[in-house]
């Protein structure tokens, strides 16, 4: 009789023993969130301190709220919504560079992808790739999250068409968007999105990430919806 374990008992496996990492920002009013876009608000409905019986609000917020996924629509006129999103597609190898020396409004350039894949080893097809510009360390509410909506780093269209070519799933960053702040033409956007590759931002806690980590994120089934905010955890050995 075979000793392999099915796939349902190593995921039971994972679950009770893998460690997990929350890369996810916790939604609350005065998180920063796009000047143009729906900030997040909650408004109490009931409360059981009102003499109700059980407590629920009403949430607003913008499709790209806090750590969120953009679909392929947000860019790409008739394009992949975000309900369309297979399942599959935000699992899998987490790449986490290391691109905390790019300075404010800087890019990244193709050579610092290449030089991580020189001392890790190679993106592979089907990884999904998050830059690290430690920009979460400037996440907070309100003011005191000025600076996180100002003068952020991204990536380079040279970057962005080296990923295209290894056929990620998906590229994010710990910023307010993967191009940089004032880009004239968000060109990794296009670049990405326009090849069916979604792209990740706002993430948190990829400075206590190794390089290769594995990673599953699950977005909100908003149909027609342009982008969701979602839960994305990494998964690390015990």
């Amino acid at each position: 009789m075979s000793t392999d374990k099915s796939i349902l008992e190593k995921w039971l496996d994972v679950a009770a023993s893998g460690r997990f990492v929350d890369m996810t920002h916790s939604l609350e009013e005065g998180v920063p969130y796009w000047p143009t876009h729906s900030p997040f608000i909650a408004v109490v409905g009931d409360h059981q301190s009102k003499g109700n019986e059980s407590y629920w609000r009403t949430i607003t917020l913008g499709e790209h709220s806090g750590t969120h996924i953009d679909a392929l629509s947000h860019f790409i006129p008739g394009a992949q919504n975000v309900d369309e999103i297979p399942l599959r597609q935000l699992m899998g190898r987490g790449v986490n560079i290391d691109a905390t020396d790019t300075p404010p409004r800087g890019e990244v350039p193709v050579e610092k992808v290449k030089a991580f894949e020189r001392d890790h080893g190679p993106i592979l097809e089907g990884d999904l790739v998050f830059f690290r510009f430690g920009w979460d360390e400037k996440w907070a509410l309100g003011e005191k999250g000025k600076a996180f909506l100002e003068d952020w780093p991204g990536t380079s269209r040279e970057a962005a068409e080296y990923l295209r070519d290894r056929k990620v799933r998906a590229v994010g960053c710990d910023t307010l968007a993967l191009d940089r702040f004032g880009s004239p033409d968000n060109p990794s956007h296009h670049v990405l999105l326009g090849s069916g590759i979604n792209i990740i931002e706002n993430v948190d806690k990829l400075g206590e990430l190794p390089p290769f980590f594995g990673v599953m994120g699950l977005p909100c089934k908003f149909r027609g919806g342009s982008g969701s905010t979602l839960r994305l955890v990494a998964l690390l050995n015990p």
